[in-house]
């Protein structure tokens, strides 16, 4: 426990500094939505609780006013032992000897019936927050610790319906903390092999370890007694397009970058960086965009105002580096680019070989973000890249001069904020105004009439609902909503492996 305590005199969280003009109108927004799709805490949601967060028998008893005597005599003839009174806030707890489970059980009645008693409903079981027990969570993992993952993790751990890939020099899956979060059979792809093995060719080039640390970062297998805790349970797909020292060229990249488009990456995390730009890259990237996937990139590592390609491509997040003292780092490149900040100094992840080693560079920020860019679609899997990057800035800690910045973005990115905004922010959300009569494709939507199912040229796909629910492999009858429609093959198009559109099904 000490040790935890060292860890927070170290790395305290940076503090919630006011915001700008239009972070606080966003924050209104926010506010107005969540107030409808999150309801205050109240007598239903208790008696809704699942029957495991309720203390057996055990039920609180609110009084009004001056009525405590009446409360207590109604527990005696009910069989109810009072064990706690709360005189400030007016409640009695009492166990009974024939608890009920339901809000229309027996003793529910009698109390709404009884004078004097304002609420009665099950005593609900609160738990600490737990830290992960990987061994160097604690005294080595500051990153995760003022992003507040802890409390993140408490809200939402990853799922592997969420695809993410890891463009950059290979990545060692046999890792025993990486082993869990690839597929075998879907490792990734070796642009510079040209084959299906996307592990470094020699971990002992000094610069090998890159593409395996960004890994773990991002995927780590958290609460397994194993070194590090990484940002999300996903699914982590390898594309080297980087030789083992680091280096490559664009074209190389930007086939990357479309192969995990067409293979199901939700997010794809590029660690790298240039000084120009490249058609065939930029493509890529508004293929990516287009298809629906989250691009995370470094901003680069030159300490100038310039912010490196593809980071400074405006479908991309540019992320920049911060420092053990909540500053961006030194070397960290900033710009009018520059959309959020994440830990980049003395970052502990997994190297290639099993083991584990420390990092600096804005490489190593970026994948903090694409991990918390997870942990939102784990909690929404629906959420499209554009409410995923609204949520990461508007969830954001302002850093710097009030507002967004060339230095930090919009700040430096909150775990924990953005997994609760991700929750109202989709809950929020109204479908567009769309032609009832068509049914088509417009853009990545796809447009259906109730009652229908999934068009004749998807040949194989899955139906989501909002919250990434699988409804059923090639549902037809569809009720009229908005789903997701992962196809894995299209006779239109070269049977990409996995592409993500919006299904809605009209009236």
């Amino acid at each position: 426990m000490n040790v935890i305590f060292v860890l927070l005199a170290l790395f305290p969280r940076p503090e919630l500094v006011p915001v700008g003009q239009a972070e606080l109108d966003a924050a209104r927004r926010i506010a107005a939505e969540r107030a409808v799709a999150a309801p205050s805490p109240g007598k239903a949601q208790a008696w809704a609780s699942s029957l495991q967060d309720r203390v057996p028998g055990r039920f609180v008893v609110g009084y009004d006013s001056g009525a405590a005597d009446a409360a207590g005599a109604w527990i005696v003839q009910q069989g109810g032992d009072i064990v706690r009174v709360d005189a400030a806030l007016g409640f009695l707890v009492a166990d009974f000897p024939q608890g009920c489970e339901s809000q229309d059980g027996p003793l529910a009645a009698s109390a709404s019936q009884a004078g004097g008693i304002r609420y009665f409903e099950p005593d609900i079981r609160v738990t600490a927050t737990t830290l992960p027990n990987d061994p160097f969570f604690v005294p080595y993992q500051w990153d995760k610790w003022v992003m507040y993952g802890d409390q993140a993790w408490d809200v939402i751990g990853g799922s592997m319906d969420v695809e993410v890939a890891v463009v950059d020099n290979g990545c060692d899956y046999r890792h025993p903390d990486l082993a869990a979060v690839f597929k075998t059979g879907d490792l990734g792809y070796d642009f510079i092999g040209n084959d299906n093995d996307p592990r470094p060719d020699n971990i002992n080039v000094p610069e090998s370890f890159h593409g395996t640390h960004v890994a773990g970062i991002i995927a780590a297998t958290r609460n397994n007694n194993e070194g590090i805790a990484g940002w999300s349970l996903v699914q982590l797909l390898a594309v080297r397009v980087l030789n083992d020292s680091g280096s490559g060229t664009t074209d190389v990249v930007a086939s990357g970058v479309r192969w995990a488009a067409d293979h199901g990456a939700r997010i794809i995390n590029m660690s790298l960086t240039s000084s120009s730009n490249s058609a065939p890259l930029d493509q890529a990237c508004q293929y990516a965009a287009q298809a629906g996937v989250v691009i995370v990139v470094a901003s680069g590592n030159e300490g100038h105002q310039a912010i490196g390609f593809p980071a400074a491509l405006s479908q991309c997040i540019a992320v920049g580096a911060s420092s053990m003292d909540s500053r961006l780092a030194t070397f960290s490149n900033y710009g009018p680019e520059q959309e959020v900040v994440a830990p980049g100094t003395t970052i502990l992840s997994c190297v290639p070989g099993g083991a584990y080693g420390q990092a600096d560079g804005t490489s190593m920020a970026s994948p903090q973000v694409a991990g918390v860019a997870a942990l939102v679609l784990a909690r929404n899997w629906g959420l499209s890249d554009g409410d995923v990057r609204a949520i990461l800035d508007a969830s954001a800690i302002d850093m710097g001069v009030a507002g967004r910045d060339i230095q930090y973005g919009y700040g430096l990115v909150n775990a924990k904020r953005a997994v609760d905004l991700a929750t109202a922010y989709a809950a929020s959300r109204t479908p567009c105004a769309v032609n009832r009569e068509s049914s088509a494709v417009e853009g990545r939507t796809v447009l259906v009439r109730a009652g229908a199912g999934v068009p004749s040229w998807v040949e194989q796909a899955d139906v989501f609902d909002g919250s990434g629910r699988l409804i059923q492999a090639g549902s037809s009858g569809l009720r009229s909503g908005a789903y997701f429609l992962r196809a894995r093959s299209e006779s239109a198009v070269q049977s990409p492996k996995s592409s993500v559109r919006r299904l809605l099904v009209l009236d």
